[in-house]
């Protein structure tokens, strides 16, 4: 093998090696944008929830009660609790 042809076989491989490197990073990217993952998590609940509405509305509603009623129970027992230490 001459020296052109093991240089161009470098050259080959290092940019084998540098396209894998960014197929890396590019993927790497993509994984560590938890700010994307979570507004594409989002929108895909928006979605589905949207769906769901559409699709029975009254289970839809009962639903939203039921998380609503959750929510001021919870809150409830905290503002309690609170006030209990308060006194």
């Amino acid at each position: 093998m001459s020296g052109q042809d093991s240089q161009r076989e470098g050259i080959a491989d290092a940019a084998h090696a540098r396209a894998e490197l960014y197929t890396t990073l590019s993927q790497l990217k993509v994984q560590l944008n938890y700010a994307q993952r979570i507004d594409n998590a989002l929108e895909e609940a928006k979605l589905r929830l949207a769906q769901e509405h559409r699709r029975n509305p009254v289970a839809f509603a009962a639903g939203v009660a039921g998380v609503a009623a959750l929510a001021g129970l919870a809150v409830w027992g905290v503002a309690a609790r609170i006030a209990d230490r308060l006194r």
